[in-house]
């Protein structure tokens, strides 16, 4: 069975934007009296063992309108991330397959907000949506956000594949059914997952190639 669909993570899986995220979140945080020390590689070790950064957030990690408000603070600085190398034109190339594309952010923040930063990064064009857990609202987590994202594409999910750059997430949404693919942007390894990647550039010419093949 081919892959029809392709839901993909945004932060660090198509875009470089932690690093200044990171850089406001420490700004967010002090304003609760929370010090985020440590220079960015240390916060990024942390982050990709706990996402929400509870080891340093405490009970504020799991505040989703926390969260909102700082993302909402990163979409209206305009202070942008980059692009990963060769992305932009995987995509072009997983359309010219005829794959759908559909970003799946874990951002507590609404997607009709990030029209601006999706048009800046040139991804507007190219997907056939977004979702986010802002969108969702509080008390959702990647599985109903990944859930919601294949019923949007009104896919069966073992012809969607998602793919994603944390080890977590795909442990999280196991069980929904989709091909389930890791981008070893920061962590190198991947248990809950055989399909790892370097970079979504590898995802048309390599991957989704071979996996469509896979399952004819």
């Amino acid at each position: 069975m081919v892959i029809k669909a392709i839901v993909l993570d945004l932060d660090m899986t198509l875009v470089n934007t932690l690093p200044k995220f990171l850089v406001l979140l420490r700004e967010c945080a002090a304003k609760y009296g929370k010090n985020l020390s440590g220079d960015i590689n240390e916060l990024l070790s942390i982050y990709y063992r706990d996402p929400s950064l509870s080891e340093l957030l405490g009970d504020l990690s799991r505040n989703f309108w926390f969260w909102h408000d700082c993302w909402l603070q990163y979409s209206t600085r305009k202070d942008y991330g980059k692009v990963f190398p060769g992305v932009l034109g995987s995509l072009r190339l997983l359309r010219s397959m005829g794959k759908r594309l559909l970003i799946a952010t874990g951002r507590e923040l609404e997607c009709w907000r990030m029209q601006d930063e999706l048009r800046y990064y040139g991804f507007t064009e190219l997907i056939d949506g977004c979702v986010s857990l802002g969108d969702l609202g509080p008390g959702h987590n990647k599985y109903d956000l990944v859930k919601k994202a294949v019923e949007m594409l009104r896919l069966l999910p073992n012809v969607v594949a998602y793919v994603t750059d944390h080890p977590r997430d795909i442990v999280v949404v196991n069980g929904l059914g989709t091909i389930n693919i890791g981008v070893a942007t920061w962590v190198k390894e991947f248990p809950a997952t055989r399909y790892v990647i370097g970079s979504v550039a590898e995802l048309p010419p390599h991957l989704i190639t071979a996996l469509d093949g896979a399952f004819y």
